[in-house]
């Protein structure tokens, strides 16, 4: 069910980069499948925090044809990257990183953390703009003050940027409510069960 005839695809290929806000990981492994599940172009699903993996091990939710399923280490997660950038680039895609907390904790040890994810990041976004694909990044974050996100485990600003579109995932009987935050503080809503 949609509110004003607006589609989750509108949503996302407002702007390249799309910032997704969450309090339940399970509201947002709901929304990532049924973005996936709307979408026949490439997928790439980076699973940092390794619960959407889980679940794909586990049988609970089938990996489509067009997904890559990768889940970055401190081993491979330049590769990966380095990979997912060379083919976004090159065809539309949908790339979800899963979760911008979970990448924080592989690189947690290391010097400037946030600016290294920050850069890796806008690199990524700025190889994709080249074939309109897509970025979606799931933060489990709250709100603190006026309108400011803060990562749960760290405390840590989510990166701002007016070129994001921020999505607000909260639940209410059963239904996942979609909230695209716009910057004049507008909101198109979504509803799907």
């Amino acid at each position: 069910m949609t509110q004003d005839n607006l589609q989750l695809e509108d949503i996302l290929e407002h702007n390249t980069l799309n910032l997704v806000f969450y309090e339940n990981s399970f509201t947002k492994i709901t929304f990532f499948v049924k973005t996936m599940s709307e979408l026949s172009i490439p997928i790439f699903y980076l699973d940092f925090d390794l619960l959407y993996s889980g679940f794909v091990k586990s049988g609970q939710i089938p990996l489509s044809k067009n997904t890559t399923l990768l889940c970055p280490n401190a081993d491979n997660l330049h590769e990966n990257l380095r990979s997912v950038i060379d083919k976004t680039s090159e065809k539309k895609s949908l790339v979800i990183i899963d979760s911008l907390n979970g990448f924080f904790n592989l690189l947690e040890d290391g010097k400037d953390t946030g600016q290294i994810i920050n850069s890796l990041i806008m690199l990524l976004v700025s190889s994709a703009k080249n074939a309109n694909s897509i970025v979606v990044i799931g933060s489990l974050s709250k709100l603190i003050n006026e309108n400011e996100w803060v990562l749960y485990n760290t405390g840590r600003h989510v990166m701002e940027n007016k070129h994001m579109t921020k999505i607000q995932l909260t639940e209410s009987n059963g239904n996942i409510i979609v909230k695209s935050l716009g910057p004049d503080k507008s909101r198109n809503t979504i509803i799907f069960s």
